[in-house]
Formats: structure tokens, sequence, C-alpha cells
């Protein structure tokens, strides 16, 4: 029951934030737009705490402008509960799994969903972090479909940070927001898991590059999130 409240409160003042929302600008590369073209053969990749900054973009600009199927990844905790009930109210059909629970399954039905034609949206560093540290998950998912990962995020000029484990910033009424699509990024078939990790670095790399945070300030932020954890358990 809290769940299902607690859902309806933050599709509510998210809806209507978004209506006060303005675009100012899609940033999108000619070879990426080419592949939403395609309507099909990639994965959409973002960060944990970026959902509430692109929700609404997604379903705007994948789903109704181009015409796709996006099938978010959503936890199987509490969480991805809230997530997946939100989620929900923006036209699209979330996959329940993660890597800790019921992952290698959720995997499977994500390759299963994107030889179909459906594209899978994964946040990497979900659903509980460490923040912006990527999981393997994306690049098996890219590696055994052949398919390139297109990663987005979004600017936005007014927020708020929630102290959640990722530091979630949430967009205020009227704030105008410019979005950004990368190139896309090929994963090759890999063989063990010494290949994988060094693609996961790799692609963990671009993702930070791609907003703008180094790998020592990515560190910084998960140390202050582990203390401020700490902190509170002590108290």
């Amino acid at each position: 029951m809290k769940i299902a409240i607690f859902s309806f409160i933050a599709t509510t003042i998210l809806k209507i934030i978004y209506i006060t929302v303005r675009w100012t600008r899609i940033n999108i590369p000619k070879k990426s737009e080419e592949l939403l073209l395609q309507k099909q053969g990639f994965v959409l990749s973002l960060w944990h705490n970026q959902i509430p900054f692109v929700i609404d973009f997604t379903y705007k600009f994948y789903v109704k402008r181009y015409g796709l199927e996006v099938i978010p990844m959503a936890s199987q905790s509490k969480d991805g509960e809230l997530a997946t009930r939100v989620i929900s109210h923006f036209g699209m059909r979330p996959k329940r799994g993660s890597s800790k629970r019921g992952g290698a399954s959720a995997l499977k039905a994500l390759v299963q969903d994107a030889k179909k034609g459906s594209i899978s949206l994964i946040t990497p560093d979900g659903p509980t972090g460490p923040v912006y540290t990527l999981k393997p998950g994306i690049i098996q998912l890219a590696s055994m479909t052949g398919f390139p990962i297109l990663s987005y995020y979004a600017k936005y000029d007014h927020y708020k940070i929630v102290q959640s484990w990722d530091r979630t910033p949430v967009p205020k009424l009227f704030s105008k927001a410019e979005f950004f699509i990368s190139e896309p990024f090929y994963v090759p078939k890999l063989k063990g898991n010494n290949e994988l990790e060094v693609w996961r670095k790799k692609f963990e790399t671009f993702m930070l590059d791609q907003v703008g945070i180094s790998q020592q300030e990515a560190e910084n932020l998960r140390k202050e999130v582990r203390q401020g954890a700490e902190t509170k358990r002590k108290t």
C-alpha cells in the first residue's frame, strides 16, 4: 500500500514538473540518429541518478517520436517496485531483475527482447550502487547481441539534490533542459572475465567522460556517500 501511495505521489509531482520544463536542445550525433531511425539494434544506458531528469524525455523522444519499444531494467527490490510503478505511468514496460537478484534470467530475457526489436534501457550503477560504478550486465548484453550502446543524460538549469545513495538531482518547476546522446559504443564478442572487466572499465570511463565527471570525482562522491551512511548508522 505504501509503495502504491508513494508511486502515485512521485508520478504526480514529476508530471507537474515536466509540464513546466522547456527543452532547449537535443544533441545527437548523426550515427546515433541513424540507429534511432532503424528502430532497433542498440541498447540505451544512463546513470541511475539521471532517472528523474530523463523519464519524460525517454518516453516523448524515443517512444513517441521514433516509435521505439523501450524496456527499462528495474530491480526486484522495494525501490525497484517503486521505480517500476512510476516508469509504467510514462508509457514504458520495465523488466524486473538486477545484478544481485534475478540478474542472469533478466539478462537472458533482455537479449531475447533485443533480438525481437525492443530497446533495452539499463542503469548500470543501479539499483544500489556504488554511484557511478558500472556493473558488467550491460557489457554482457552488448557483447551477446552485437548491438552498440547509446548513453544519454540531461542538464537542467534548476534542480534539487536528494540525499540518496547516488545524490539524485530532481528538476524544479519551470527549468530549462538540454539533452545529450552519445556516439554508438561498440563492444566486441568477449571471452572470459578478464576481457569483460577491460570493457566494463572502458564503458564506465566513456559514460563518466560524457557527463563531465573524472574518475577521481566519482570516487570522491562514493567516499562521501559511504561516510554519510556510516555516520547515519552510528546516530
